[in-house]
């Protein structure tokens, strides 16, 4: 009994240190304004009125989550497939192909949006490939610092985390249902519609979330590849806290980003289970 009071006392304090003081703080400060370069402690729905009066801020939000929704989906569809066949398929490689595709996890997250740029930029590797082809007579400066860029960057990011949850509840599907659903009759692609993947689908929405939330709030790749057209809230939210010295509008933002996730997963939490995906 003490054991377990214990543990619940670590839970608590984790959570009131890393979760309930930080979001509360940043709340508390989306409350508040800047006057004269200081931080004013009173409270004001300023920040809120001038989000949603500015034209800047809301088509913002807007585009962000096109953008992150793009990124989420096109990272589900490659991992889907790529997840059926490291289990169908992987046989005694299955995990060398698993540790292959969580590979760029283990190189840096700036390494990776570097690496990125130095292949979509004009003396990069993309541009060389298509000059060597005589498809471009000059290097092209339009594979970088727009959105095309920011969606190719984000999305080799995103769908390591996409592909886990995936990988893991096909692993989780009895292979003893798609064979009764072939001994009745149904061939491989109608075992695959009315077994493995309606069972697969809390895997589904929990890639898709992880892909959205992180694509959601980065700055870092649009900062590095979007350029002015390729700019997102979240750079907006890191500018606020930077140059601009705007915590409380800055605050307010990241709360209404907040906000917006926790009805995304609300509205995903009806689509499919995400509970024990991740458990053994």
């Amino acid at each position: 009994m003490r054991n377990k009071n214990f543990l619940y006392l670590i839970i608590l304090v984790w959570v009131l240190s890393f979760i309930v003081i930080p979001i509360g703080t940043m709340f508390l400060y989306s409350f508040w304004s800047v006057e004269n370069f200081q931080i004013v402690h009173s409270f004001s729905l300023k920040n809120f009125l001038v989000i949603f009066k500015d034209p800047l801020y809301i088509p913002l939000f807007i585009k962000t989550f096109k953008m992150a929704f793009i990124i989420s989906l096109c990272a589900t569809l490659l991992s889907y497939p790529m997840a059926i066949f490291v289990h169908t398929y992987g046989g005694r490689y299955k995990t060398i192909l698993y540790i292959s595709v969580l590979a760029p996890l283990w190189v840096g997250y700036l390494v990776r949006i570097y690496s990125w740029r130095s292949i979509l930029g004009e003396n990069g590797f993309l541009n060389s490939i298509l000059m060597i082809f005589g498809i471009l007579k000059e290097p092209s400066s339009a594979f970088l610092f727009n959105s095309f860029a920011v969606v190719i960057t984000m999305l080799s990011i995103a769908i390591p985390f996409t592909f886990i949850p995936i990988f893991n509840a096909i692993e989780k599907v009895p292979a003893n249902l798609t064979q009764a659903a072939a001994d009745l009759g149904a061939n491989n692609l109608k075992a695959f519609w009315s077994v493995m993947f309606p069972l697969s689908l809390p895997g589904v929405v929990t890639g898709f979330l992880l892909a959205f939330v992180i694509s959601y709030g980065d700055y870092l790749t649009p900062a590095l590849v979007g350029g002015p057209s390729g700019i997102m809230i979240g750079s907006v939210i890191q500018s606020q806290f930077g140059n601009s010295y705007n915590w409380p509008l800055g605050a307010a933002l990241a709360v209404i980003m907040l906000v917006f996730i926790l009805l995304i997963l609300a509205v995903a939490q009806k689509l499919g289970d995400v509970k024990g995906t991740f458990e053994d």
